[in-house]
């Protein structure tokens, strides 16, 4: 019983803070009554109006007036304590509250045409474009996002998630240079959008497309039944301007036509109107400043029809415990009766404060952390937080992913081995993150971000594996290295270990063995000489591997245009006779 109480006094003390602490601040008016009561000449009660001022003194006696403000001051200064500390909002311990979250699926798709290089926005329209869903990412804190690009056919970048940072990251790698089939179909966007929406938001969502123009001609497959708001944003200006076309020898050109005259693509307004009525499509015009994306943000684009609340998870939050002054209030007033008079109980709607410096008196070091945190101040929240994982996001958020893989590691949550993979995987250790989000997808199979990740990651291993390959393959055999693709191993005797290292690496456990320096991981006799070899041939990789994601997300869009050609989802006529701009 004693240790039980010792322990609960203990977290009052180290948990105990104020919710709203500026109505402390009414603390002060307390000594202002009693100063302005102090210095009246005489307490004003009810007998003035009735008995004469010479009587008065002799049925009240000026000691018993005294008696009785002095009481009343008592009253009305516990009142005002009391209410001040109830309002300010005392507390010292969570509880599980059910999350509402507002459901905003928003699928953005991204015209990757070769005109979108034009410059007749400054820097470029697909610079503007990029600009504009960059400040969408930024300003989305409910709902998932999807990204899809599109030219002669359309991709998924990623589908819907939660992770605008994977978003954003991926983003700035998408060029018209990286789509396989050029031209223009957002027929096909918009068929992959509605799809994305329809499996993972049961048909409900909006869909907002940036694009420069679109063709006469086009038609939209519309499902039956959507529920999905179409929004069009057009890129660009009715005058045009040329395409810039990338030069070898550092000359400026622009594109042309087949009769060599020169392309400026337009873009026609009304056309765009027209052509997006089928499907309900509503269109904006891009502003320089942020007046569209406040348009957004502010339900002038959206109906909110298809909002739903979600009540499917919980979070802790602080218990105000405010109301247990009521009781003590109510004694007050009950004492303070006399003859209608009642004391003030400033019983008022508690409202949100902002932080402040007064507020920061009364926050623990994890509350003030996660201001810092909220503010892009990751160095500084850092070295205030005490709890592990918040100091392992801390350090994910300014960039140190090796310090922060080591502090999720020893976490055996979803979310943190999550994040662990992300962490692996920004740090360059490839097979461990993959082998992270083998085990995420092992404990939640519909892990989606999980999902999208590791096979991001597989197709990097791929693609490094490949060039590491090739690389020594043309090391080992000068001479022969070309017009012999198909036959590497039976010509590169001079380096038999390049064979064994490459016939190791896509083996089981290659994870294991990226790490040799890691002994939560790797016993010490674990180590072979071919284990080793593997090592350095991954670290060979590693230093080959490029910053941005954009040749990967090329070979990815180009599997996806071989496939669909392959299974007659691609038109060739079609797609001849649409224009490559």
């Amino acid at each position: 019983m004693v240790e039980s109480t010792m322990n609960f006094a203990r977290d009052l003390i180290g948990d105990f803070h104020f919710i709203r602490p500026w109505w402390l601040l009414g603390c002060l008016v307390i000594p202002v009554i009693y100063l302005l009561r102090k210095h009246a000449k005489r307490s004003k009660s009810g007998w003035d109006a009735v008995v004469a001022p010479e009587l008065l003194s002799v049925l009240i006696p000026e000691r018993a007036q005294q008696q009785l403000r002095r009481w009343f001051d008592i009253l009305v200064a516990c009142a005002l304590l009391v209410a001040c500390f109830a309002m300010a909002g005392p507390t010292w311990k969570q509880i599980p509250l059910p999350v509402e979250q507002q459901r905003d699926d928003l699928v953005l798709v991204l015209d990757c045409s070769t005109s979108m290089y034009a410059e007749d926005i400054v820097p470029s329209r697909l610079v503007h474009a990029k600009q504009k869903i960059t400040d969408i990412l930024r300003n989305r804190d409910e709902g998932r996002t999807a990204l899809v690009v599109y030219a002669g056919d359309a991709h998924v970048v990623t589908p819907l998630t939660h992770d605008v940072e994977t978003v954003q990251h991926l983003l700035t790698s998408i060029e018209p240079r990286i789509m396989p089939i050029p031209g223009s179909n957002p027929d096909h966007a918009l068929a992959l959008s509605w799809e994305l929406l329809e499996q993972g938001a049961n048909g409900h969502g909006r869909i907002l497309v940036l694009t420069d123009s679109v063709d006469d001609d086009l038609e939209f497959d519309v499902p039956k039944q959507t529920k999905v708001e179409v929004h069009f944003l057009g890129v660009g200006t009715e005058t045009g301007a040329p395409i810039p076309e990338p030069d070898l020898e550092g000359i400026q050109r622009y594109m042309q036509d087949s009769n060599d005259r020169l392309i400026i693509p337009k873009l026609h307004e009304d056309l765009v109107r027209a052509r997006i009525r089928p499907v309900d499509g509503i269109y904006h015009s891009l502003n320089i400043d942020n007046s569209d994306i406040q348009r957004f943000y502010s339900g002038v684009w959206s109906s909110g029809n298809q909002l739903e609340r979600l009540e499917d998870r919980s979070y802790d939050t602080w218990h105000d415990a405010g109301y247990l002054f009521v009781i003590p209030l109510v004694v007050l007033a009950l004492f303070s009766i006399r003859r209608g008079v009642l004391v003030a109980l400033l019983l008022v709607i508690a409202t949100d404060s902002h932080a402040n410096w007064f507020e920061d008196l009364w926050k623990n070091d994890d509350q003030r952390a996660y201001d810092e945190l909220k503010e892009d101040n990751p160095e500084a929240a850092e070295t205030l937080f005490k709890d592990p994982e918040w100091q392992a996001v801390s350090k994910y958020r300014s960039g140190d992913y090796n310090e922060a893989a080591e502090m999720f590691i020893s976490d055996d949550s979803i979310r943190s081995q999550y994040n662990l993979g992300n962490s692996l995987a920004l740090s360059g250790q490839i097979a461990d993150a993959i082998e992270t989000y083998d085990k995420v997808l092992e404990q939640d199979p519909d892990h989606e971000d999980a999902r999208f990740n590791r096979d991001l990651l597989d197709q990097l291993m791929q693609q490094m594996l490949q060039q590491v390959g090739e690389g020594e393959s043309e090391e080992g055999e000068p001479q022969a290295g070309e017009g012999n693709e198909g036959e590497p191993q039976d010509e590169s005797g001079t380096n038999p270990d390049d064979q064994q290292e490459e016939s190791d690496q896509p083996t089981e456990g290659e994870g294991e063995e990226t790490e040799s320096d890691e002994p939560p991981t790797i016993p010490d006799d674990a180590l072979s000489n071919e284990e080793l070899e593997a090592n350095d041939t991954l670290e060979r990789m590693l230093r080959r591997v490029p910053d941005q994601p954009g040749s990967l997300l090329r070979n990815k869009f180009l599997s996806e245009t071989r496939r669909r050609f392959d299974s007659g989802e691609l038109d060739i006529n079609r797609l001849r006779q649409q224009q490559r701009w």
